[in-house]
């Protein structure tokens, strides 16, 4: 009885074409709609991931503020036990490897730009040759010393070209102002890198501008097989660390910047680092992003050579933006809502219609042995025939328009640049968001048909004959 039911909902399906194309067209762009939010939005976590772990230099940061003779923390810290803990955390790391970077003025001819540089182990480093697309140059032009890997916006900007000479003014970890130099030894596409315009140059070299000693560093980078698992190493990290009474605490501090150079800067987690360390009450310092730290209050509790350490996340770095891909979460789901309202209403207004026309056909059916559950069911069978069918038709079209939008180039360099893949919008749709989709899009129709069925199934079919005739 079950196929039959499917067979004559199939049927009246077909019967009213017109009725049918308009529904069905309501449901299937609502689905479409939802399926484009979805896999937008999806794609844009994904390249807010890749992005900031680009910005932060690795999946999880463990950074160190010593304090001073002075009480003012400074981002540094000499404990190599640190990368020790770090790299036992467990298989999913891949490298730990030191970090160091500076907020500084960079100068060639007359012209000069604020920049982060970024100093890199490049012979343990796993994630910038596998990221950055050199446009200039290549990875063997930055082994020697003093080069720097200049981003293409920057290098446009300047008419630099690989193998000028820029000057570079900074400010030591201690707090004195430094000038040195340094070669270009490559350009890399910062389009392909989500806006990104930081500077990279040698570990060694730029600790030394720093003034940090040979077993110094500012953070300790730790770069993991799968992104996800960040949160779940950092509370391991964090765990370990403390039960060998180091002063560890979680999280990034929120950056007060929209500009897009300001997100990425606090993306990184010393320019991050912008509030006062150890909260209200504690005496912190607001670390700035040359690496300085400047004093606030006293740290009396602090004594000369005490490290507190911050250990954050590529998750707790993409603040801003995260929270801004939540909102257009949220109002894709206000619109889906929205739209799901509008088609469950005209559904349920369509059959109202279709059970007046249908009553002598429901009286005849349940002459020759229909029972009410069979008229009942039959109903619901062509809402879910219908409402289904539109649904998986609307997110099957959603596929080449996602992909056709792709295409449209956007500026990396803009507010939203960090949820961009090579200047473009990735569209990333699950088949769990699909599923999810095409259930909300059913069980809505079924709603919508319930009544309309309930009154069909109720029909007298004497009654109902006596009527018509």
């Amino acid at each position: 009885m079950r196929v039959i039911h499917l067979k004559l909902a199939a049927r009246n399906v077909r019967r009213q074409p017109h009725r049918t194309l308009a529904l069905g067209g309501a449901v299937a762009f609502s689905a479409l709609i939802m399926t484009l939010i979805s896999g937008f939005v999806n794609g844009m976590d994904l390249a807010v991931q890749d992005n900031v772990t680009l910005y932060s230099g690795g999946h999880v940061l463990i950074s160190g503020y010593t304090a001073s003779w002075s009480g003012k923390l400074q981002n540094r810290f000499e404990d190599d036990k640190v990368a020790q803990i770090a790299q036992s955390v467990g298989a999913g790391v891949l490298t730990v490897s030191p970090l160091a970077q500076s907020r500084a003025t960079v100068v060639f001819g007359t012209r000069e730009i604020q920049l982060t540089i970024r100093g890199v182990d490049w012979t343990k480093d796993k994630l910038y040759h596998d990221s950055l697309i050199l446009s200039k140059g290549d990875w063997k032009g930055l082994e020697p010393a003093r080069t720097m890997l200049m981003s293409a916006q920057t290098a446009n900007r300047f008419g630099l070209a690989v193998g000028d000479q820029v000057i570079v003014r900074l400010t030591t970890a201690s707090g004195q102002e430094n000038v040195t130099n340094y070669n270009v030894g490559a350009i890399y596409d910062d389009a392909a890198a989500g806006g990104m315009n930081t500077a990279f140059v040698s570990f060694g070299d730029l600790a030394a501008d720093l003034n940090l000693k040979s077993n110094e560093q500012q953070e300790v980078a730790v770069f993991l097989k799968d992104s996800t698992d960040a949160q779940a190493v950092a509370t391991k990290l964090s765990s370990l660390m403390s039960s060998q009474g180091y002063i560890v605490s979680r999280g990034a501090t929120p950056a007060s910047s929209t500009s897009n150079q300001a997100q990425q800067a606090s993306l990184t987690s010393s320019d991050a680092l912008t509030a006062p360390i150890g909260g209200s009450g504690q005496g912190g310092r607001l670390l700035q992003g040359n690496g300085q730290a400047q004093s606030q209050s006293a740290s009396p509790h602090l004594a000369e050579g005490t490290t507190r350490y911050r250990i954050s996340t590529i998750q707790d770095l993409a603040g801003e933006i995260g929270s801004a891909l939540g909102s257009i979460r949220w109002i894709g789901y206000a619109v889906f809502a929205l739209m799901l309202i509008v088609s469950a209403t005209g559904i349920s207004n369509s059959y109202r219609m279709v059970l007046l026309e249908r009553t002598k056909e429901i009286g005849m059916l349940r002459c020759i042995g229909y029972k009410k559950k069979d008229v009942f069911s039959s109903f619901i069978a062509e809402g879910i025939i219908l409402a289904g069918g539109s649904a998986l038709l609307g997110a099957i079209f959603a596929l080449p328009v996602g992909l056709g939008i792709e295409l449209i180039p956007f500026n990396p360099h803009s507010d939203f640049g960090s949820a961009l893949v090579r200047g473009h919008l990735l569209f990333a749709p699950t088949l769990g968001q699909l599923a999810l989709i095409f259930v909300f899009v059913t069980i809505v129709a079924i709603a919508a048909v319930y009544f309309p069925a309930r009154r069909a199934a109720e029909v007298v079919p004497v009654e109902a004959l006596r009527k018509i005739a």
